[in-house]
């Protein structure tokens, strides 16, 4: 093999693990973003390697400082981070000339007591067709480019792939953007509970086998609760205020599941309906 040939097999390789690449804005105060001056970099999200830990507990790190509320980001050993690339495809990340300022993690809890399937009281059966998405992460001064929603979507169209029909993930009640962000992803609020450290989690549900969401290019192609609310297959809209712990759980025991967020002067609210589907 000559050394062209052998320049393009390489670059080829490197390629395989690009998934999408375009401009976003970074913003010179974190805080701020709306009043703040913007600068536009060139990003890559790509499927990332097991030598990039260190990457990822660096940006934990900046995240972690950056918290308005330690409850929002649950923070992850190396031992944990390393453990996730064992699964193909696990993790994908996104960076720019400043290196990673995006991250967004998948696991297959198999038959363990933490599969998120188990708590929303999916039959036994189903439980090893659930996958996580697991952990995902944006850097402060890169928030307001839909980085989350769009990690989110690259990872759902890999757990189609791999042949998984149910997908699970939590969201603490006090970031309400990223809820926003997953639920714009076809999930849906089936459950809230108290995790270890007894910080509030959503749990979230979407059944990937039945909802045709997702197009061939593998964008989200629609919100599920514009197509429901379009569908007149839904009754029995109730706004809660996000913060209404005890009335949230009241709506889910009764068969309610959240599917929007809109913000209001006290906050949040949580769009709860019980679909007829």
């Amino acid at each position: 093999m000559c050394a062209n040939e052998v320049l393009g097999f390489q670059e080829a390789a490197m390629n395989i693990s690009l998934i999408d690449t375009g401009m976003i804005k970074r913003h010179e105060s974190a805080f701020s973003r709306k009043a703040s001056k913007a600068k536009y970099f060139r990003f890559e999200m790509k499927f990332m390697r097991a030598d990039s830990v260190p990457d990822l507990m660096s940006l934990q790190s900046v995240i972690a400082a950056n918290l308005p509320c330690p409850e929002i980001f649950m923070l992850h050993n190396e031992k944990y981070l390393r453990e996730a690339f064992q699964l193909e495809r696990s993790v994908i990340g996104i960076t720019t000339e400043e290196g990673l300022i995006a991250y967004s993690i998948i696991r297959i809890p198999g038959l363990s007591d933490d599969n998120l399937g188990g708590d929303i009281n999916l039959p036994q059966e189903e439980l090893p067709k659930v996958a996580h998405l697991q952990a995902a992460a944006v850097h402060p001064a890169y928030r307001g480019n839909g980085l989350q929603r769009k990690l989110a979507a690259a990872h759902l169209r890999v757990i189609m792939d791999l042949g998984y029909e149910h997908v699970c993930c939590t969201v603490s009640p006090k970031n309400p953007i990223s809820l926003r962000n997953i639920l714009s992803c076809g999930l849906m609020i089936e459950g809230l509970r108290p995790n270890m450290n007894g910080w509030w989690r959503y749990i979230l549900h979407k059944n990937i086998l039945h909802a045709n969401l997702i197009d061939r290019e593998g964008s989200v192609d629609r919100d599920i609760s514009e197509a429901v609310q379009e569908s007149e297959s839904y009754r029995n809209e109730i706004k809660i205020l996000i913060s209404d712990i005890e009335g949230q759980l009241e709506l889910l025991k009764i068969g309610f599941k959240g599917n929007k967020v809109a913000f209001v002067p006290e906050g949040a609210e949580v769009f709860y309906t019980k679909f007829q589907l």
